[in-house]
């Protein structure tokens, strides 16, 4: 085998594919994990095996330390699976969260990404990378394709694993949390009650409201829902929206003096805009000013949602409705995920612009049509 910059980004792959199949079958113990894990670990260790075969000595020792590092997260791995099937599932999820297990997976991931990025970097060949390199343009242009596949099915088996774990998650915690909500509303409503008292109340209720929007934010992401399209509005859709907003008097929201019609799913794009508003409160942080706007241009609606906040970096800007990816210290990252979801169900689009101390503008564009 020549080893070329392919079966590297390959190799990360397979670290990547064991590590999520290992801990996805200590979380969730579902059998497709552990028979996921069974089918990728040999390729892996095969791969790195040849490695250290198929390169000259000056390549040599660094695949030998990538190698010793994925014997022993496969150790620790097949040790997990063990634990799963004795019914030892914390057992396992420490396993994978201890100290040596997070070190070696350093050592192999990290390594690799650097090693990838190195090789990336060259602008020339160097001879003693000349067994790195493959020769041929049409081997490279298949190889990447290939590599493109498996990473696609990566990410879209880590988003299936997201939504599986979150959603048993996230029905666990909502009926005790319904308990906890019903019997929090019943000592609020009570007359006897002192003003300190009634202020732990109430902060206790404000913690259970922010846990219920958050368990909504994954089961919006887990389910999203367009099943039920009819004739709706603009204004329609912002008076609910805003009636569920606890609105601080230190923000002032404008909403379009226009109300505009459209075909849509109302509790699913309520989502959208609760999602959105709420984003647009918390970058203000509860005093500012929130401006949402409308109008129609060939065939398709245009909705903004701008607020007067600090704005995002543009860095952050392309990773903002990725899934889990989040800036605030409380949240699912999760939320934008979903609304992006729901736009494009409607045969829509959102975008976001950001001006580092201006603002940020999110906008939303769907197909204008009504139902006659």
């Amino acid at each position: 085998m020549r080893l070329g910059l392919y079966h590297v980004q390959l190799m990360r792959y397979y670290d990547e594919v064991l590590a999520q199949a290992a801990r996805n079958y200590a979380f969730t113990g579902d059998k497709k994990w552990e028979m996921r894990y069974r089918a990728v670990e040999p390729m892996s260790d095969n791969l790195l095996k040849n490695a250290i075969t198929s390169t000259d000595d000056a390549i040599k020792p660094f695949f030998i330390v990538m190698d010793n590092a994925n014997v022993a997260l496969v150790k620790m791995e097949y040790q997990s699976i063990d634990l799963v099937n004795e019914g030892k599932k914390e057992q396992a999820i420490d396993l994978l969260d201890s100290k040596e297990y997070t070190t070696q997976r350093k050592i192999l991931s990290g390594g690799l990404e650097d090693f990838i990025t190195k090789i990336e970097g060259e602008t020339h060949r160097y001879d003693d990378l000349s067994d790195v390199l493959i020769p041929s343009v049409q081997q490279i242009i298949e190889l990447e394709r290939k590599l493109a596949v498996m990473e696609d099915n990566l990410k879209k088996e880590k988003l299936f694993a997201i939504g599986e774990l979150s959603a048993r998650l996230a029905h666990d915690i909502r009926n005790p949390l319904s308990v906890i909500k019903t019997s929090i509303n019943i000592l609020i409503s009570k007359k006897d009650v002192d003003a300190k008292t009634m202020e732990t109340y109430e902060r206790m209720q404000r913690a259970v409201e922010r846990i219920t929007y958050q368990i909504d934010d994954v089961l919006n992401f887990v389910k999203p829902r367009v099943s039920s399209l009819k004739n709706t509005s603009l204004h329609e859709i912002l008076a609910s929206v805003l009636a569920r907003i606890d609105i601080p008097k230190t923000v002032v929201i404008t909403i379009p003096p226009n109300n505009i019609e459209f075909v849509g799913d109302i509790i699913s794009m309520e989502i959208v805009f609760v999602n959105l508003i709420t984003n647009a409160l918390q970058a203000i942080n509860n005093s500012g000013e929130i401006i949402i706007s409308a109008s129609i241009a060939k065939e398709k609606i245009v909705i903004k949602i701008r607020d007067n906040g600090p704005g995002m970096p543009s860095d952050i800007i392309p990773q903002i409705f990725e899934p889990l990816f989040t800036t605030k210290q409380t949240g699912t990252g999760l939320g934008l995920t979903s609304c992006k979801t729901i736009i494009e169900q409607h045969g829509g689009n959102i975008d976001v612009e950001s001006i580092v101390g201006k603002g940020t503008t999110f906008t939303i564009t769907i197909p204008y049509r009504r139902i006659t």
